[in-house]
């Protein structure tokens, strides 16, 4: 698979992966979806451009969702489509990740705010997360049927990239109570825990029999986002046992101990 993004290109030229880079909108704690570039909650176009390519990439899938696919769903001309989004189908592309991103962290933030103490924001950072990506049905979708356009964003330095802009959000949360060092580290080991959880192979065995010869021809194991999202009883207990301990370990060696928690 490699280290770099697959380059995947498509009908209107550019490259998927490229387009599809995750992107850090400028959030922060108490803050609303202010996303550079547009949120979903952009007015006029744009917005409707963005919402409609959603639908698209949820029924067709990345590589087969077209211009004219997007302008049709949006109730737009080409040249409408082209005036709100001069760089074509690689722009809409990027605004859509950037609008979900953005929406992502928006409703993470909100949910945070209200934690009272470290156990609350790790049980609460689980179970949004889970939730938002376990019903979310253009990702669904992806990783079901064109697996090689997630993957590269999810392994080796593609990953990096996720964990660089999921722990500069929960940065700010985190650190009061462990401390900047901690805080990142912490952050970053709840990332690949939600990752772990939330995607997993298909429960079918037949899958894989019946697996289309392109499916073999891309190289790409087919992926399924989690059935069930992560109930607060299922993350609190899952916090209390591995991951709390886990800080405790991390905070001992530095001769500290996380605000607002108690020792065992």
């Amino acid at each position: 698979m490699g280290t770099a993004l697959v380059d995947l290109g498509h009908a209107d030229g550019g490259s998927v992966a490229t387009a599809l880079e995750v992107h850090d909108p400028d959030l922060g704690p108490g803050t609303a979806a202010t996303g550079s570039p547009p949120s979903p909650q952009a007015s006029g176009s744009r917005a409707r451009v963005i919402a409609a390519a959603l639908r698209c990439i949820s029924r067709f899938g990345v590589t087969k969702t077209t211009i004219d696919d997007i302008a049709r769903e949006a109730g737009l001309s080409r040249a409408t489509l082209y005036r709100a989004f001069p760089g074509g189908r690689d722009e809409v592309l990027g605004a859509v990740v950037d609008s979900e991103v953005a929406r992502y962290f928006a409703g993470l933030s909100a949910r945070l705010d209200e934690a009272d103490d470290l156990e609350d924001l790790l049980v609460f950072v689980l179970t949004v997360s889970a939730d938002q990506l376990v019903r979310h049905e253009a990702l669904r979708f992806v990783l079901a049927y064109e697996p090689e356009v997630v993957v590269p964003l999810i392994a080796f330095h593609g990953f990096d990239r996720v964990l660089e802009v999921t722990s500069s959000r929960l940065r700010p949360y985190l650190q009061p109570a462990l401390g900047e060092t901690q805080a990142r580290r912490v952050a970053e080991w709840l990332t690949r825990l939600l990752v772990s959880h939330v995607l997993c192979p298909p429960d079918s065995v037949e899958h894989g029999a019946h697996a289309s010869s392109a499916e073999h021809v891309r190289g790409h194991a087919s992926f399924a986002l989690h059935p069930e999202p992560v109930d607060e009883e299922r993350a609190r207990r899952l916090v209390r046992q591995f991951v709390l301990p886990g800080v405790h370990v991390l905070t001992a060696a530095e001769g500290t101990r996380p605000t607002g928690d108690t020792p065992n």
